[in-house]
């Protein structure tokens, strides 16, 4: 049996605002995104059927919901990035315009499996293909928006892979 959304707060809810503060500006947004993190996870916790893994949809959900905030905000006119963030928010920031340059099928799986969290059996089903053929479609589809981000703008990554800053190739970049 799954714990009430009251019992998740309790238990994760100041490690998910300490994971989200890490990741966004200010403790307005960290409180924004905490607020609708945990809306999902109310909505989606009838659908969990594995209590060993419910920490990890958790923090699986409070990805997205971070993601799902620089998104939005891409949409907006972008504000000063302080230049430690500059890298990770500003390629965060046009993954969604980048993804709309993908084939149908892979903008639909990566949408259903990175951003609306669907679970691997789940996201199968609905394309109609084998939970391998799923995993493959996904590792595919994600290959080719790092191909498409590599040929919009030269990323630095540090030691351990992340996106410190980027520099955009040319003007008509959804990331410039």
């Amino acid at each position: 049996m799954n714990p009430s959304t009251e019992e998740l707060w309790k238990t994760f809810g100041d490690r998910l605002r300490r994971f989200i503060r890490a990741r966004v500006r200010n403790d307005h947004d960290a409180d924004d995104v905490l607020q609708e993190a945990f809306a999902k996870i109310h909505t989606g916790l009838p659908g969990v059927n594995d209590s060993e893994r419910l920490e990890a949809w958790v923090f699986q959900v409070t990805r997205r919901a971070v993601a799902d905030h620089f998104r939005r905000r891409s949409a907006s006119p972008p504000a000063q990035e302080s230049p430690d963030s500059a890298g990770t928010l500003g390629i965060a920031s046009c993954m969604g315009p980048l993804m709309q340059k993908l084939d149908e099928p892979d903008r639909e799986a990566l949408q259903l499996a990175d951003v609306e969290g669907w679970r691997q059996q789940d996201l199968a089903a609905r394309l109609g293909l084998s939970l391998s053929g799923a995993k493959s479609r996904v590792q595919r589809a994600r290959e080719r928006l790092k191909e498409t981000l590599l040929e919009c703008c030269d990323v630095e990554v540090d030691r351990r892979g992340n996106a410190i800053g980027y520099t955009p190739r040319n003007h008509a970049c959804s990331c410039g």
